[in-house]
């Protein structure tokens, strides 16, 4: 049975011909864009700082900027590529570096809430008997002090959506569904995307009308 994700059903959303060649042909691309590397990027020192928290290490900016260069220059290959040729991948990277920072500036300590996993893969189904399976990955799942649960979310774009924006995003509220599935006594979510080019977040709820 086929397993499917947000990003599958965007693709066929948006074009059926690019869902069949990359998701039923399995024929990838050999280039990627440099705002999706740069995004993988700070992605990665954000689970690394809150990894950290964790096992009771709190990271320093420098700590988090020094990450980001290593991975930068880690995972950096010739099939990158930068349609805006005005820009050069230093002025990506600076973005990515001014992220990090902002994100640091504002969250630091990192312990307003308990940090329950990073990159936590959700399993669930939806339809009639439960015939279509999902799957998909939060950024950051963690406990408010009062008990609530946050599902976080790491945006890395240069558009700002509007609050109405949030409140009609399908894969926060998918992943909801799902963490309610696996964890049935898990009441009360609150979705929250960290736009982080702008130093903003946006948080939405979901009513179980909603959901259904």
């Amino acid at each position: 049975m086929p397993v499917y994700s947000h990003s599958q059903l965007s693709a066929y959303e948006n074009c059926p011909l690019k869902y069949k060649l990359r998701y039923r042909d399995n024929i990838k691309r050999d280039t990627e864009g440099i705002e999706a590397f740069m995004g993988s990027r700070v992605h990665d020192v954000l689970q690394k700082c809150y990894n950290d928290a964790r096992l009771c290490k709190t990271d320093t900016l420098e700590d988090l900027l020094g990450c980001f260069e290593a991975v930068w220059e880690k995972n950096w290959y010739d099939g990158i590529t930068i349609c805006h040729k005005d820009y050069g991948a230093e002025n990506y990277r600076e973005t990515g570096r001014k992220m990090v920072a902002g994100y640091f500036n504002r969250h630091a300590p990192f312990d307003g809430d308990t940090t329950l996993g990073t990159e936590v893969m959700v399993r669930f189904a939806l339809g009639e008997g439960g015939r279509y399976r999902m799957r998909g990955y939060i950024d950051r799942l963690s406990r408010s002090p009062d008990g609530s649960y946050y599902i976080n979310d790491y945006k890395t774009s240069g558009h700002l959506p509007t609050k109405q924006d949030a409140d009609g995003d399908r894969q926060l509220a998918l992943y909801q569904i799902g963490i309610q599935q696996m964890w049935p006594d898990i009441q009360d979510v609150l979705l929250i995307w960290h736009h982080l080019a702008f130093d903003q977040a946006l948080t939405s709820q979901r009513s179980p009308e909603q959901l259904d």
